[in-house]
């Protein structure tokens, strides 16, 4: 298989990109695409989970994945077998050696899937497993090259496949775009929607776009997004508010911060971007600075001006905001009353 196969090619055709190998490794910072990846590799090769042994890689040694690879079946000699390795990065860090020679000249009859978060192509390990097996990367797709920017053409083709085959949905592209702006880009928890959207499609799978609105996201889910928005925008009273609808509701404060915190933070990093180009002489444009922070669709079309309403200077100051609250919220004020008042405190900074 190639350097730099991406997981999409499996899942989205549901077939294996040739005859499988002894070893698989499926890397990436996406939990859900790996596991997803491994059992549709296993299902496609007619594998049996009862037949598959699961290691936890921060808790086991190589030795005991060898055992099991190396050892035949005293039932039947010719019985394939296939050990999966979850969270395997410390593994891979205590016996590259070992697994360096395994890739080489693994034993016949075997099947070993490595799950791993990070595997540069660079090192010796990558080379050796993606020449004799299979090197699947399970994370967003991206436009290529050295881009962090998620592809969203190819995660809305995800998207509209996914929900096709596993729920039987035909949701439209735009559709598909509603979906991504509410929810965001994590493929677990479009997953999750999508299993949910299915609940209220008709006998055809379909659904309008007024369904699409009203089920996509949580409540909770929603009211984040709004929140974030409002004090982007400056609409810091009705930020207020909506929060206040939040805390009545029972959620505490440590549990709303995240979400918020991560609309915000793109601003930040988007400002330190415009000027570290403005102080090194590589100029950087603010619609490429935000191209490369994480919004995307209507969000980026908005993120342009919504930064020139904060301010360079002032938006540059959020990374350190939100990390100054961070810290009041796991100390000095963690009791909920207290969580609520720094939070409401960093909202009236956007005023």
């Amino acid at each position: 298989m190639a350097k730099g196969t991406h997981c999409f090619e499996i899942l989205l055709e549901d077939q294996l990109p040739g005859e499988l190998p002894a070893v698989v490794f499926a890397f990436g910072d996406d939990g859900f695409l790996r596991r997803q990846t491994t059992s549709t590799i296993l299902a496609l090769s007619e594998i049996d989970q009862e037949d598959v042994r699961v290691f936890d890689g921060e808790e086991c040694s190589w030795i005991d994945v060898h055992d099991e690879l190396a050892t035949p079946s005293l039932f039947d000699s010719s019985a394939r077998r296939v050990a999966v390795v979850t969270g395997a990065d410390r593994l891979v860090k205590d016996a590259r050696p070992q697994l360096e020679r395994w890739c080489a000249a693994p034993a016949a009859s075997s099947l070993l899937v490595m799950q791993v978060n990070t595997f540069p192509a660079n090192t010796k390990l990558f080379k050796v497993a993606a020449k004799n097996g299979w090197c699947i990367e399970c994370a967003l797709p991206t436009g290529g090259g050295r881009s962090k920017t998620p592809n969203l053409g190819e995660l809305k083709k995800w998207l509209q496949v996914w929900g096709g085959s596993r729920q039987g949905l035909k949701l439209t592209a735009n559709q598909a775009t509603q979906i991504l702006e509410a929810v965001g880009t994590d493929c677990g928890l479009l997953h999750q929607e999508l299993a949910k959207l299915a609940l209220y499609a008709d006998e055809g799978g379909k659904l309008t776009d007024d369904e699409i609105r009203t089920h996509v996201g949580s409540w909770r889910t929603r009211t984040m997004w709004e929140i974030a928005d409002s004090v982007a925008d400056g609409r810091i009273a009705d930020a207020l508010e909506q929060l206040q609808r939040v805390f009545a509701a029972g959620e505490h404060p440590a549990a709303v911060v995240p979400q918020i915190a991560w609309s915000l933070r793109r601003f930040g990093t988007a400002a330190h971007l415009i000027l570290q180009g403005q102080r090194t002489g590589k100029a950087i444009s603010a619609q490429a600075a935000i191209g490369q922070c994480g919004f995307w669709g209507r969000d980026a079309q908005l993120a342009e001006k919504r930064l020139r309403r904060m301010g360079l200077r002032r938006a540059s100051q959020i990374v350190g905001w939100l990390l100054e609250l961070d810290l009041k919220i796991k100390g000095s004020h963690s009791t909920p009353s207290r969580a609520i008042f720094a939070l409401e405190e960093l909202c009236l900074r956007f005023e």
